[in-house]
This record gives C-alpha cells, sequence and structure tokens, in this order.
C-alpha cells in the first residue's frame, strides 16, 4: 500500500465534537477509524474561530456500546483567531484490530470552531 495524505476539515458550535469531512470521506463523520494493519499521522493541524480548548482523541475500541476516549493531544486557542501547529514528529495512532478511531473534540468555548488536519494514512 501506498501512502495516503489527505485532508480532513470539521467544524463545531459551542463544546463538542468536531463534524469532519474530506474528499474521502463519503459522508460528513464525528471520528475516523483507523484500519488494521495500518496507522494515522495527524501531521498539521488548523484551529480558527473563537477562543478554545480543542482535543485530538483516541479510543481503542469504537465498537463498545460506549467507547471510553482519551486525550492525545490538546491545543488551546486563547483568543478568537487562528492557530497553525506543523508537527516535526506526528501523533501516531496503530489500527491494530481495526476498532481504533480518532476524533477532535472541542472542550471548551462558546461560538464557532473550525479544524483542519493533514493526515497521512500508511503501513505499520
Amino acid at each position: 500500500m501506498e501512502n495516503e495524505l489527505f485532508t480532513v476539515q470539521g467544524s463545531v458550535s459551542g463544546t463538542g465534537d468536531y463534524t469532519l469531512d474530506s474528499d474521502l470521506l463519503q459522508a460528513t463523520v464525528t471520528y475516523i477509524r483507523i484500519p488494521r494493519g495500518l496507522k494515522a499521522k495527524i501531521w498539521t493541524k488548523r484551529i480558527a474561530g473563537e477562543a478554545a480548548d480543542v482535543a485530538i482523541r483516541f479510543t481503542p475500541d469504537v465498537t463498545a456500546p460506549s467507547p471510553t476516549w482519551k486525550n492525545l493531544d490538546v491545543q488551546k486557542l486563547a483568543s478568537a483567531g487562528e492557530i497553525s501547529l506543523e508537527k516535526r514528529r506526528p501523533i501516531v495512532i496503530h489500527g491494530f484490530t481495526g476498532n481504533e478511531a480518532f476524533k477532535i473534540t472541542r472542550l471548551t468555548g462558546t461560538g464557532n470552531s473550525y479544524i483542519t488536519l493533514e493526515v497521512e494514512i500508511s503501513e505499520e
């Protein structure tokens, strides 16, 4: 398999999970599941809108009746505006079973918030 780099965009009003969209997705989603034997690498993120705390969250089993999500990375946008972050070392999420997933959640803030991620899917 060749590595696939794609852009994911999302928005949320108030707190909660971002609604995510990409040209590789057939519909909008609230989480992205990682296929078995592959890994997702999040290289960049851009957050715009009102002040907010934004988290990249992970669950080892999205098929569970109530998945347990843990924060992998939290970024604070201190005031209204935009922040752009590029990683020399990406956030890596492994798909060991195919049930792993990640999502983006706005933990605090009011008003509208937007996010753009550059995600690479690659083999282990």
